[in-house]
């Protein structure tokens, strides 16, 4: 009965907060992801629609903004798994940055996305990396929404593939075309073997005076799997490096950032 009434509390201020069809739209895609790449209730259509109009007509450039819009907007649906003030430093070096070409490895909720879509110039190409839904990532009921977050003369590219695999770097490569990368974001496989793989494999791309962000660098406790940390020691000395962490002592989260 407790859990009922700690239920019916939240759903009342997400209801106040929001909007009634935000409310619904959470319920109906709760459901939604247990079945990955369909729809069961044909209304979970037309609530995406309504996150995705949203994200079109959201056309601010301004960081607090953009940051606003996806961390408290929807219930989270569209939220960065990132600590806020550590992730807005890291976009406000990718303002300043300007990037044309944005590689992300790791898309998730698709936060990062989002915020990387609406602060790079209006005409930049943004690649996407994610496992495919049967493995992880997301279900592909979401690729209409993360194709609405760029700007009308931007190009975005999702491949919903491994990273660690030669037909994705070739993918990445054909998009490229010749071109080299001006950011890249690594934030997949959180494994030692796994973010050095995408290092060695990604890094060749990123032009010099280009940017390298890994995100948790810092300690992690064992059995969450992640160790990130141990790569960043081993390969941050060997460039100009900055690490934006609110606490050392988190157990979570912390960017560190490569210039090339």
């Amino acid at each position: 009965m407790e859990k009922i009434k700690t239920l019916f509390k939240k759903s009342k201020k997400v209801i106040k907060e929001e909007d009634i069809s935000v409310f619904f739209l959470k319920t109906f895609l709760f459901v939604e992801n247990r079945f990955k790449n369909k729809f069961i209730f044909p209304q979970a259509k037309y609530f995406l629609l309504y996150i995705i109009k949203q994200s079109k007509k959201f056309t601010s450039d301004n960081i607090d903004d953009v940051l606003d819009f996806c961390f408290n907007r929807f219930l989270g649906l569209i939220c960065p798994q990132q600590i806020r003030d550590e992730f807005k430093e890291l976009c406000e070096i990718f303002k300043e940055k300007s990037p044309g070409v944005v590689l992300e490895i790791g898309t998730a909720d698709g936060g990062t996305l989002f915020c990387f879509s609406k602060l790079a110039p209006a005409d930049a190409t943004i690649i996407s990396i994610d496992l495919p839904g049967k493995f992880g990532g997301y279900p592909g009921w979401k690729i209409p929404l993360y194709k609405s977050f760029g700007k009308s003369n931007q190009k975005m590219f999702l491949l919903k593939q491994d990273s660690h695999t030669e037909e994705t770097l070739r993918a990445v490569k054909d998009i490229l075309n010749g071109r080299s990368v001006d950011f890249l974001f690594i934030d997949g496989d959180h494994s030692y073997k796994g973010v050095k793989k995408d290092f060695e494999m990604y890094s060749p791309l990123v032009k010099k005076g280009g940017i390298i962000a890994f995100h948790d660098v810092v300690i992690h406790p064992k059995e969450s799997g992640c160790f990130v940390r141990d790569f960043w020691m081993e390969i941050k000395n060997q460039h100009s490096h900055k690490e934006i962490i609110e606490n050392q002592k988190q157990e979570g989260g912390g960017i560190g950032i490569l210039f090339f």
